[in-house]
């Protein structure tokens, strides 16, 4: 971020992304959606949006196909021109997902500002359940998001019993090493044949 090379590395992973969704349409998969990382550095970018809804057309990517993520610190200096951003890339078809829910910064104050369609636990929270007091502040995040109309995906987990009490909060998606590491394309590939015959 500090030489704004980020903006490059972010663009190289946005197209990847964009040609590897591109050829499992075209060998008539239906993929789930990717989320992809924006740096704090490219979400000033003037022609974020510009940049990334030419990307979609140019592959024939279903817009919700492409989920974008942004960190709990990276709408903090300016929030304002944060959610400017957000709300043209959600006009445009977008999913605005918030990665690290609980990891510091400004989570709650956050939420009556801008509006996320997905947000993402920090595994700090995750690694509470176990502990009661723990267990309660999950549950109460939980509903609060629910009550916000967000989806809510827990991260960082590695346990069955986190799992069950994921569950029974009714989390979206939940991911973690419980289900496995992260996976090249071709081993990824191979794990969902494995596990969905698809």
């Amino acid at each position: 971020e500090r030489n704004g090379f980020i903006t490059k590395l972010d663009y190289y992973v946005w197209e990847k992304t964009c040609k590897l969704l591109a050829g499992w349409i075209a060998e008539g998969k239906k993929p789930s959606p990717v989320s992809v990382n924006i740096s704090r550095v490219s979400l000033y970018n003037p022609r974020l949006v510009e940049a990334i809804c030419g990307l979609t057309d140019r592959y024939h990517i279903p817009r919700e196909l492409l989920e974008l993520e942004l960190t709990e610190s990276a709408y903090t200096t300016n929030p304002k021109a944060i959610k400017e951003t957000m709300e043209r890339l959600q006009k445009e078809g977008f999913s605005i997902l918030m990665d690290d829910f609980g990891s510091g910064y400004s989570s709650l104050s956050s939420l009556n500002v801008m509006h996320f369609d997905t947000i993402k636990l920090d595994k700090s929270l995750i690694d509470y359940i176990g502990d009661r007091n723990g267990e309660k502040l999950l549950l109460h995040i939980t509903q609060l998001l629910q009550s916000f109309g967000m989806t809510i995906t827990a991260e960082g987990v590695e346990t069955s019993d986190q799992v069950e009490f994921l569950k029974n909060l009714h989390c979206d998606d939940i991911q973690g090493y419980y289900f496995s590491k992260p996976l090249p394309v071709n081993e990824f590939e191979d794990f969902v044949r494995k596990h969905t015959g698809l």
